[in-house]
């Protein structure tokens, strides 16, 4: 069983089925090098902050794509969040791109198409137009419900957004589910990959060079520019929630003489006992931040 703790109340597929996930691209994440131990390390720095504006007072204008059950609707980019839009505030429905930003006169767009998602929905189900579409919406982090990658040969984009998900974890103590969308026959699936199942995909993926390194790194404008530290963490540690549910796993195993039961609570030891040693040095300078390398 997968040890970390997810997100509660995950009906994700359900809210997807009732036109109401909207997906949040995001790019996929550079590389950042530690100029003491020369270790590369994946750069989740621009995921990170908009995390934390979601945290604090919210993420204004904020560019997503409906996604339509059955509908071949592509996303701006192959990895991103995945929002529930009833936990937003949806203020503009273009049925293109629309060009969306903010000016000096503050939110800009071309002028919207519709004034609800179902209607969105609709004109998208009667036109078939595979089409991105742009919704524009202010969300806090409750609004994020899943990460998705979208389907692909390649094995980087599901890469990333396993370490993407690592990396929220990380920041918040909360493990998003992932979701596989494919815009060529508009569905979402739940990602059935237990832990190791990741991990071992992961070290897979290094060893072909899919990956460069299994490192995650991230750092926000919250850190000291000067002296601050950089949160970073091997994909194979274990994050503080997964350790929690390592310790819980220890408790719900009977006492007894039992001389099997005995070793499994030695061997849960032991193993907590090495994630911690290796979790000691959890930081990256911040001279990691001084160039990246592709």
């Amino acid at each position: 069983m997968e040890r970390n703790v997810k997100m509660d109340n995950d009906n994700t597929i359900e809210l997807f089925e009732q036109g109401k996930i909207l997906a949040r691209a995001m790019d996929a994440p550079g590389l950042a090098r530690d100029l003491n131990t020369n270790e590369l390390s994946y750069d989740f720095s621009i995921w990170a902050q908009e995390c934390e504006y979601a945290k604090g007072e919210g993420l204004e204008g904020l560019s997503t794509t409906l996604l339509v059950s059955g509908e071949k609707i592509p996303t701006y980019k192959g990895i991103g969040f995945l929002i529930d839009s009833d936990k937003s505030d949806v203020f503009h429905i273009a049925e293109r791109d629309s060009g969306s930003g903010y000016g000096s006169a503050g939110f800009v767009a071309n002028q919207a198409d519709h004034k609800t998602l179902p209607e969105l929905a609709n004109a998208i189900r009667g036109k078939h137009e595979d089409i991105m579409n742009e919704v524009n919406i202010n969300v806090k982090e409750n609004g994020y419900v899943g990460l998705f990658a979208n389907r692909a040969q390649s094995e980087r984009p599901l890469a990333h957004i396993i370490l993407a998900q690592k990396s929220y974890e990380l920041q918040t103590g909360k493990t998003l589910p992932i979701y596989i969308y494919d815009s060529k026959t508009g569905t979402l699936e739940n990602l059935n990959m237990t832990l190791e199942q990741k991990q071992e995909f992961i070290k897979g993926c290094v060893d072909k060079k899919v990956l460069r390194s299994s490192n995650i790194f991230y750092q926000t404008e919250n850190d000291n520019l000067i002296n601050g530290k950089a949160k970073s963490m091997n994909y194979f540690e274990n994050t503080k929630a997964e350790k929690n549910a390592l310790n819980n796993s220890i408790s719900n195993i009977e006492i007894s003489k039992d001389a099997d039961t005995i070793k499994k609570m030695q061997n849960l030891m032991n193993a907590i006992t090495k994630q911690t040693k290796q979790q000691q040095n959890n930081t990256l300078p911040i001279q990691a931040k001084l160039y990246s390398v592709k």
